[in-house]
């Protein structure tokens, strides 16, 4: 048995001077400045490799555009990368040297798929810096017992928000107070011209601050309503969760089309890259997703950055993390986050069930869980997160994530039944989350998480888990469906939120009928193992030009699907490179997409979970 312990930080010892220049973020580039206590003698630096929450080891190396070593006298030291690890910088320090003078440039490009939430970029009117990109630390010692005092230098005019706490400040410089390398790579920054501060006042519970930039002052003007939701979330994430272990936290909310879409948990903030319309724009912020991004960042303080599974705590940022246990990290903060968006009104429960059933369908065409377990969609998820399009589910995505979130809802419909109502999931998370635990990360195993929830429901929850997880499966287990007082059943038309993720994505999905997925231009996204269209060699990246012997349009698909009911068959005139070739598709089921409706012989347990519990 893995032996635990609280992770309670030794007083730094070593104290690193990091100046960085964000003048020039508009033109792509930063400079940076460091001052590194050192001994004389050979000397390994590290430039950050695992950054967390990015559970890849991505850390953007590859954007440095200037790297110097210095005595105090400016004079230069010669270093040499690791020939076997690129993050890695081997230097000798001369005699009579106590400190390294580190130069480095930044080259801001947009950050990649693995790399999303740890980047720094920026343009004409806002910018974003990860401390990370901008530092190298020795490879002895822990980064607990580092520290890091922080001067940011930025545009004149500018604003900017972290949950960094300032000691000196003057128009475009500001000084941080001096935090742990670990606490100091875990507090990122926006700034810009267009800026707001909401302030989120609760009782009982520490300050709550919103931070929005935007190239456009409109894009910032939230309603009075959705503030009010988000006011809400804050009050419902106090009372599922009992408390917090932050002194305070803040959203990092960048409204922009030139800025990338992201979402990346930090202990006392998130950074929430969304589109620049999205926050004044209710149809575009359920229609994307980010209605559920806030909620999951900020269930992320408690699941995943205070608790946090031990495999993932490291001591440095390039000791490779062990990943097993996202289903709980990240499966668990999606139930959470989409429960608390229910509970605050930033999703209506009509969408909560659609999404809920939208979740199952897409999860279910995963043929790749009949080789690859779910463990291991988490254990090799760097690798899996540039999700190709091409048979996207014979290898699986992802999975963790949604699937882990219909596991979390089983489990707190078991633990509703068995208690006759009396406790649930809520009680996980004040027992096994909860304000009692007053130290800032404190890490778990398997075995904890079995024991706390067997607290709570006298189940067999280790068999529970291990079919969920730990095995190669037929089908997605859909138990969870009737427990919840539902039944699955097919619909002839999508439901609203489909509909309008399809319009803002662009794209039709035909998943569970033909078995295709589409590009609004008729390219074939994704193919479903062992569907129809599988059957009638349709293949990703083709390009469907006719159906049933007229032009393609997303009208004429559809209505060649509702006509397989007398057809028998869908005719496809495809491109494929510079080939026109002819597929019929062998189908007469008409249109098919997947909802949940109410057993009224059973209680509704999905609408007594999504009730609001605070006060």
């Amino acid at each position: 048995m893995l032996s635990l312990r609280l992770w309670a930080a030794s007083q730094p010892s070593t104290e690193i001077r990091l100046e960085v220049d964000a003048r020039e973020i508009s033109r792509h580039l930063i400079h940076a400045r460091e001052e590194i206590p050192v001994k004389p003698g050979p000397l390994a630096l590290w430039y950050p490799k695992w950054i967390p929450g990015t559970h890849s080891p991505a850390g953007p190396v590859q954007n440095l555009g200037g790297l110097y070593l210095e005595k105090p006298d400016g004079q230069r030291i010669p270093w040499r990368r690791d020939e076997g690890e690129v993050y890695r910088i081997e230097c000798t320090v001369p005699d009579g040297t106590d400190r390294l003078i580190v130069r480095l440039d930044y080259i801001c490009n947009q950050s990649s798929v693995n790399s999303e939430g740890v980047d720094s970029f920026g343009n004409a009117q806002l910018g974003v810096v990860d401390w990370n990109t901008c530092l190298l630390y020795p490879e002895s010692g822990s980064i607990d017992e580092v520290s890091a005092s922080v001067r940011l230098l930025f545009p004149a005019g500018w604003k900017y928000g972290t949950s960094l706490r300032a000691a000196r400040e003057e128009p475009g410089v500001v000084e941080f107070a001096a935090e742990t390398l670990r606490d100091v790579v875990d507090s990122p920054l926006i700034m810009g011209e267009n800026f707001r501060t909401i302030d989120f006042k609760s009782k009982n519970f520490p300050p709550v601050y919103m931070h929005l930039v935007s190239e456009f002052l409109q894009a910032i003007q939230l309603e009075a309503g959705l503030i009010g939701h988000y006011s809400n979330l804050v009050n419902e994430a106090a009372a599922l969760y009992g408390g917090a272990h932050f002194d305070s936290y803040h959203f990092l909310v960048t409204c922009s089309d030139q800025i990338g879409v992201v979402g990346l948990e930090h202990l006392s903030s998130s950074m929430d890259g969304v589109r620049e319309q999205v926050m004044i724009d209710e149809k575009k912020r359920e229609g994307s997703g980010t209605a559920t991004l806030l909620p999951h960042e900020f269930s992320h303080s408690w699941c995943g950055k205070h608790r946090r599974p031990a495999g993932m705590l490291t001591s440095s940022f390039h000791s490779p993390e062990r990943t097993g246990l996202l289903w709980v990290y990240e499966g668990l903060t999606q139930y959470l986050g989409d429960l608390l968006a229910v509970r605050s009104g930033l999703i209506s429960t009509t969408n909560y069930i659609a999404s809920t059933a939208a979740c199952m369908e897409y999860l279910q065409q995963h043929q790749g869980r009949r080789w690859r377990p779910l463990e291991d969609t988490a254990i090799a998820n760097h690798i899996l997160r540039a999700s190709s399009s091409n048979w996207a589910g014979l290898r699986r995505n992802q999975d963790y994530y949604d699937e882990g979130a219909l596991l979390w809802l089983e489990a707190d419909a078991i633990i509703r039944q068995k208690s006759d109502g009396r406790r649930s999931l809520d009680d996980f998370c004040r027992k096994f989350m909860g304000a009692e635990r007053k130290d800032k990360i404190v890490p778990y195993d398997r075995s904890e998480v079995v024991r706390t929830l067997q607290g709570l429901a006298d189940y067999d929850w280790e068999k529970f888990i291990h079919e969920r997880v730990d095995v190669t499966q037929e089908a997605l287990p859909l138990t969870v469906v009737e427990r919840c007082g539902y039944r699955l059943q097919y619909a002839t038309k999508p439901s609203a939120l489909v509909r309008n993720l399809e319009e803002t994505y662009k794209f039709i999905t035909l998943a569970s009928s033909l078995g295709l997925v589409l590009l609004e231009d008729g390219t074939i996204g994704d193919v479903i193992s062992l569907s129809p269209a599988d059957k009638a060699k349709l293949a990703p990246g083709m390009k469907v030009e006719g159906v049933n012997g007229r032009k393609f349009s997303r009208e004429r698909l559809l209505d060649a699907v509702a006509d397989s009911v007398t057809r028998r068959q869908v005719e496809f005139l495809v491109m494929q490179g510079d080939t026109y070739r002819t597929l019929v598709v062998a189908y007469a089921d008409g249109p098919k997409y997947l909802e949940l409706v109410r057993d009224p012989g059973k209680p509704d347990l999905l609408m007594t979970i999504a009730k609001p519990i605070a006060p």
